[in-house]
């Protein structure tokens, strides 16, 4: 098995059509063909279901993408990681954050790392880990930093706590609600689930149970930094968010906190990242600016999510 086999078996699966895989790596269709032949006759077994309108997967072949496309990805970091070490600054690191990190940690971040590699390609996405986490397994992600996952992770995962973090309750300026100063005077508003934890009710429920109230019944869920947003500051609807939200100047003057009593807690915030497998360079820089800027955060009481 050669490297090209796994990179053509790749090229074919994503494009759905030899024609498509072919038009992408610039080569010519019966190579290809006659690659992938190659490479089901040395597994022994059918990878791939041809059909009028292209190529399936077969679940054999589903398993081996999976292996082949983490293969190709450590491959890859692989020789990221050699140029690094002979000081050249090339490659690409990718890596995942939760909304609240863009919002306090990312611009900071950013400008030390694209000082250190500016021949490095940063690609940064946003979400939780149980959306991520495929991508961290498969090698197309370097980390995440975000929310503790509700669940065991494993020993699969590197898990470190970053620090403890708090939410508050936020909504529109001037919000008809904005002097209220317990969480059993917004029990009846309308709210929006953010995602945050993985079981979606659990957002409201520890909450509120903590202060002896019935959760609230939210009918709208937005999983994005800009779904929120917009909609928090174009509605009376509340959000229970990272205080992160506030202290950014993006949405300075829009959203603001109602300044409640009652503490309401988040999850930690942790980096993870693949148990065994060390960062590139560029990588392990990036992982210690991120940690450096909590550092700061947490001596000014900011936290970050």
């Amino acid at each position: 098995m050669k490297l090209h086999h796994l990179r053509d078996f790749i090229a074919i699966a994503d494009a759905r059509s030899v024609r498509g895989a072919a038009r992408a790596l610039g080569l010519a269709q019966p190579a290809l063909t006659r690659s992938l032949r190659e490479l089901e006759n040395e597994l022994a077994t059918p990878l791939l279901e041809r059909h009028a309108r292209g190529v399936v997967l077969t679940p054999i072949g589903e398993a081996f993408y999976r292996r082949a496309h983490a293969a190709m990805a450590e491959i890859r970091r692989g020789r990221d990681e050699v140029a690094q070490l002979l000081g050249t600054p090339c490659g690409s690191v990718t890596i995942g954050l939760s909304s609240a990190v863009w919002l306090s940690m990312a611009a900071e971040v950013h400008v030390a790392f694209r000082r250190a590699y500016p021949g490095v390609r940063l690609r940064m996405v946003e979400g939780f880990f149980s959306t991520l986490e495929g991508r961290l397994q498969d090698g197309t992600l370097d980390f995440f930093i975000g929310p503790r996952p509700a669940r065991p992770v494993g020993d699969s995962y590197k898990v470190e706590l970053l620090f403890q973090n708090q939410r508050v309750v936020v909504g529109r300026k001037d919000h008809p609600k904005r002097h209220a100063k317990r969480l059993a005077e917004l029990v009846d508003q309308e709210w929006i689930l953010t995602g945050v934890q993985e079981r979606r009710e659990a957002e409201f429920e520890d909450a509120f149970a903590r202060h002896g109230l019935p959760p609230p019944v939210p009918m709208t869920q937005a999983e994005s930094m800009v779904g929120v947003a917009a909609l928090l500051c174009s509605t009376d609807a509340l959000a229970m968010l990272p205080k992160q939200w506030f202290h950014s100047r993006l949405f300075a003057g829009v959203i603001e906190p109602i300044p409640l009593l009652d503490e309401i807690d988040a999850p930690d915030i942790v980096f993870i990242s693949r148990a065994g497998v060390p960062l590139t360079p560029a990588a392990a820089h990036l992982a210690a600016l991120f940690e450096r800027v909590a550092g700061t955060l947490r001596e000014v009481g900011h936290g970050a999510c």
